[in-house]
């Protein structure tokens, strides 16, 4: 892995004093504010738990739609002046536009109303596969984003962006005059994988194609380096062909890698070829949940798939079907994410 996500992981992992006069003072006044969106309130009250309410606290975001189909916004505070030098952390995946659009508009009032500092928690960064051109005249829409994004306002001490296991490291770098990082969830993944109760020796990490070989192998050099796999395979627009397996899986219980799932198609082919050359069983670590309906899920359920560890940085890990079902380890993204806020401050 590259010394960047080391020194990150490090300074994620490594708890500092609190040090912000903010952070210290505990009346309702001086407490940080977490806003969210809609579909990131699950994840803003699992960080507030984390965060404790001494020196946090979640305050409402009003919105509603108008029959033109404008939105409208309202911070959830009593006057202007209730946001004035606040240090507010904003939560919201961009797994959907509206999401999006939220984020930025509400950052910029933010910014307006005269806050300190805005924390920008993005447990799921949407279009992130699209942060490349590989045919002529293709909008690289997750360097856009960023962009847009860069743009919010660094009126006070500026905005800060944290991300999470991205599907490019780089992406980061497509932020402008602002500060970005990556947050992992290598730990908590790899501790979901504990839980399988798996035998040294019996079981072995691989991918879905070649796209992930780094981090399978930093899987694997987390458990004692085991034997690793991966697949080659070439794609058809939607339609994906798995050619061959790269690696030794005959007698082994293997855990496939992937940093997320959308329609299933590549970890489906991909479930078959190592069962095909003699697995014993597959499991799946994935970081972000974002499939693409719950016809996906139901697919997830009823395949050969034996467990399936993923977090809860997308939206999709909180509907009905995950949650009853005992196929799913489902760890807890907000974990990382407040040990990051809690060494920036």
């Amino acid at each position: 892995m590259s010394d960047e996500k080391t020194k990150i992981e490090t300074k994620i992992e490594t708890e500092i004093e609190p040090k912000s006069p903010i952070i210290q003072k505990k009346n309702g006044k001086n407490k940080v504010m977490i806003l969210s969106t809609k579909s990131g309130e699950y994840f803003a009250d699992l960080l507030l738990e984390k965060l404790g309410t001494d020196n946090f606290e979640r305050v409402a975001m009003d919105r509603k739609q108008f029959a033109g189909g404008e939105e409208y916004y309202r911070v959830d505070v009593d006057k202007k002046s209730d946001l004035l030098d606040k240090t507010v952390i904003f939560v919201s995946s961009t797994a959907y536009d509206s999401d999006f659009l939220e984020l930025v508009r509400v950052g910029m009032a933010l910014s307006a109303y005269g806050t300190r500092r805005r924390i920008f928690v993005i447990p799921f960064m949407g279009y992130s596969t699209m942060e490349r051109a590989t045919k002529s005249g293709e909008v690289v829409t997750c360097k856009t984003n960023c962009r847009i994004l860069s743009s919010i306002p660094k009126d006070g001490e500026g905005n800060i962006f944290f991300l999470f296991d991205l599907h490019v490291s780089g992406i980061v770098h497509y932020f402008e005059s602002t500060i970005a990082f990556e947050v992992y969830g290598e730990q908590i993944l790899a501790e979901g994988v504990r839980k399988l109760n798996l035998e040294p020796g019996t079981f072995m990490f691989a991918s879905a194609d070649l796209g992930r070989t780094a981090w399978v192998s930093s899987y694997s050099k987390k458990f004692n380096n085991t034997p690793v796999a991966f697949v080659r395979k070439t794609r058809k627009m939607e339609e994906t062909e798995v050619h061959e397996v790269i690696g030794e899986v005959k007698g082994m219980h293997v855990i496939i890698y992937d940093d997320m799932i959308r329609s299933g198609g590549t970890l489906f082919h991909a479930v078959d070829a190592y069962l095909n050359n003699g697995a014993l069983s597959i499991y799946t670590v994935i970081s972000h949940f974002a499939i693409t309906s719950e016809a996906v899920c139901q697919k997830l359920i009823d395949s050969k798939i034996t467990k399936i560890i993923t977090t809860n940085s997308h939206p999709m890990s909180q509907i009905k079907l995950v949650k009853e079902s005992d196929k799913f380890i489902i760890v807890d993204a907000s974990i990382p994410f407040a040990k990051a806020i809690r060494n920036y401050f």
